[in-house]
């Protein structure tokens, strides 16, 4: 868990993350990516596309070259998206919620909303899939001038995490009145 500065008596609450069907995707098109060119090489030899097949087997070495080089890219690809899958994290407080968002390898966005500041949750769900495995968009609106908004794509349970960081803000709303 990263160091997140939580205020004296502030704990954690609830940690919410992207739905693993999101990972299920990267997985699909990772895998893809690697049979599609051995699926057209098959075709070729298979039905005999002599032109193409000639070119196949002159240049096996530089073609396996290049599917090797595609693969590393692919790698890339994969851990890439599965460092901001499972880095990419809302955490709720007592007091408020903290975002960080990996946006690249190497860069992290990390912004708090005090729940005084909160003026609207709305949540999404689209598409059968995203009903069966309940999961969905959420989205938390704030108060102030800028009118920010915090979101979250494909969240685990998003019913959930708006009831909790409503009875959450109801707290914090009773404790300064």
């Amino acid at each position: 868990m990263l160091n997140l500065d939580l205020e004296h008596g502030e704990s954690v609450i609830l940690e919410v993350r992207k739905h693993w069907f999101v990972l299920l995707g990267i997985v699909f098109i990772t895998a893809l990516g690697v049979i599609i060119p051995i699926v057209i090489r098959f075709v070729v030899f298979k039905y005999n596309f002599l032109p193409i097949q000639g070119i196949f087997t002159e240049y096996e070495f530089l073609l396996k070259f290049f599917y090797y080089v595609w693969l590393l890219f692919l790698w890339i690809f994969f851990f890439i998206e599965w460092t901001k899958y499972f880095l990419d994290v809302w955490y709720v407080t007592q007091k408020r919620i903290i975002d960080v968002e990996q946006k690249a390898i190497f860069r992290r966005e990390v912004s708090n909303l005090r729940f005084d500041k909160i003026q609207d949750i709305s949540i999404e769900v689209s598409g059968v899939i995203a009903t069966m495995f309940h999961f969905g968009d959420i989205r938390v609106q704030t108060a102030a001038e800028d009118s920010s908004e915090f979101s979250m794509k494909a969240v685990r349970n998003p019913e959930h995490v708006r009831k909790i960081i409503f009875s959450q803000h109801n707290v914090e709303v009773k404790t300064e009145l």
